[in-house]
């Protein structure tokens, strides 16, 4: 059972780890970096949402005298002082609406939080498969390495007792470099795409990452607009577009209260040095004069926006149906690309390989001979590596397009 911590990790050198897909994916939700910053934006959102709740704070006044001319005196209190309690009151629902689009602004962030762990997932997927060919193509560069090399130690020895030319040695080790160059190019990409996982992963840099191959996608559903609805109910860019126009309506709410002035509620419980009555007990009401500032242009440009939000929903719509219609088919071409290697047809391959190998030993076939067969055996080794390959990243592709796996 594959269980491992990132710190347990960090204090371990030189660590090699087989790793399922499905172990990696669980490891990235718990471990990757982005991710778990993504989170907060989901906190922040919470607390807006709290801070919108809270009405505004009562405000205090203290007004006394600063100096009297007729007693020639500062700071006299007692001769003058004013004492003022105050309350702004929000009226046509801007509270109410303030509070909603919190509402609404949490549901995005959440939704924004989904559709951040899609395009990791689907990351992660894609360097996943991508190392898997790389490490199983390293394999048949190895064992091609070492066949060669043995190859040629036994032909240095055939050559000092005459059985065979300088030429052919010279072609076998000509052979070799070719191959060399090719896995050390091949063994600098494993290298690059096992970098890459580990940064999502949040794995340290001494950690080794083995993959390990897991059966192809089976069970595809055939109804493309099946898949397309599926992609509507599911991918979560989607619903949040459509939660963006709720944004705008509900923003389009607020402006349009905001226009109204909010109202300041006052109380004087003591004012010693009225003109009116010593001390004197009063109330205060205080208001804009709404006559040039209506919040006209924000009332114009939210109702605006409202239109804006739902063409780019008609295009996220859009742009989802070609996605997932397109990925669909190039699910079926990898299928069709794949269906020449069956079993039987790999089988064989190796049987020519293995037959390869005895005959030229048995001196029934010649260098050149047995050179071809291996650059046979090579290519189709590596393009059902290939075609494997593009097969399991256009399955991955049509899970990320659809927003959930309908794939196993």
């Amino acid at each position: 059972m594959f269980c491992y911590s990132s710190a347990v990790f960090s204090q371990v050198k030189d660590t090699t780890v087989l790793l399922t897909l499905t172990q990696a994916k669980a490891e990235l939700i718990k471990s990757n970096l982005t991710l778990l910053a993504s989170h907060y934006d989901v906190d922040i959102a919470e607390a807006d949402l709290i801070q919108s709740k809270l009405w505004n704070n009562p405000l205090f006044v203290w007004n006394q005298d600063l100096y009297s001319v007729e007693l020639n005196q500062y700071f006299n209190y007692r001769n003058q002082r004013l004492i003022q309690i105050e309350q702004m009151i929000s009226i046509a629902g801007k509270h109410t609406n303030t509070v909603k689009l919190s509402k609404i602004n949490l549901q995005l962030s959440k939704l924004m939080l989904q559709d951040a762990l899609r395009s990791l997932l689907y990351e992660t997927g894609e360097v996943y498969y991508e190392l898997q060919a790389l490490q199983e193509k390293q394999k048949i560069y190895t064992d091609m390495l070492e066949k060669y090399q043995r190859l040629i130690n036994n032909s240095v020895n055939q050559l000092k007792v005459g059985a065979i030319s300088n030429n052919e040695v010279l072609r076998l080790k000509s052979e070799l470099t070719g191959i060399k160059a090719e896995a050390i190019a091949n063994l600098n990409d494993v290298a690059n795409a096992m970098k890459s996982l580990r940064i999502l992963l949040n794995l340290p840099e001494h950690i080794r990452i083995v993959t390990q191959a897991e059966p192809l996608a089976a069970n595809i559903p055939s109804n493309t607009e099946e898949l397309i609805q599926l992609a509507l109910e599911s991918r979560p860019d989607y619903l949040l577009s459509k939660k963006g126009i709720a944004y705008e309506k509900q923003n389009y709410k607020l402006q349009k209260s905001l226009a109204v002035p909010d109202i300041n509620l006052g109380y004087q419980p003591h004012d010693k040095g009225s003109n009116y009555v010593r001390p004197y007990t009063g109330l205060v009401v205080e208001m804009q004069l709404p006559l040039y500032d209506r919040n006209q242009g924000n009332i114009k440009a939210s109702k605006a926006r409202i239109s804006q939000a739902e063409l780019k929903n008609q295009l996220q719509e859009n742009t989802i149906r070609n996605e997932v219609a397109t990925s669909y088919q190039q699910v079926l071409t990898s299928q069709y690309g794949l269906s020449d290697f069956s079993d039987e047809f790999l089988q064989n391959v190796e049987e020519l390989n293995t037959n390869a190998n005895s005959n030229f030993d048995r001196r029934n076939i010649s260098m050149l001979e047995y050179i071809d067969l291996q650059r046979i055996y090579m290519q189709n080794q590596n393009q059902y590596i290939d075609l494997r390959n593009q097969l399991l990243r256009s399955v991955n592709q049509l899970n990320f397009t659809i927003g959930k796996d309908i794939t196993q």
